[in-house]
């Protein structure tokens, strides 16, 4: 069952997913990225920072439009130390990403 949704539409820029220090959990078993621009392709790069350190999960995997990405590797982090970020961009990106 799906935990976390988020959209970000607009400028390029870095966001959290799972912030650190945060109740929600690590533990991931899926994480689902939809590129809804009708336009253009997003590049996307998925990595866990700990405010010093990134260390990258994916780096600038290009969504083409109206195409989703599926990463389900199950990906482990502690939020005490770790958030886990999104970066995307391109021309006016419009994402969806859905964690589970």
């Amino acid at each position: 069952m799906p935990r976390i949704y988020k959209n970000f539409v607009g400028a390029a820029n870095i966001q959290p997913l799972i912030s650190k220090g945060s109740d929600t959990s690590g533990n991931i078993n899926k994480i689902l990225i939809t590129n809804v621009n009708t336009s253009n392709a997003v590049d996307v790069t998925i990595d866990l920072h700990d405010g010093t350190n990134t260390y990258t999960i994916i780096k600038e995997v290009e969504i083409p439009i109206n195409s989703s990405l599926v990463l389900s590797d199950n990906i482990s982090f502690d939020t005490k130390f770790f958030t886990l970020r999104i970066t995307t961009s391109g021309t006016s990106p419009n994402v969806t990403v859905i964690i589970s």
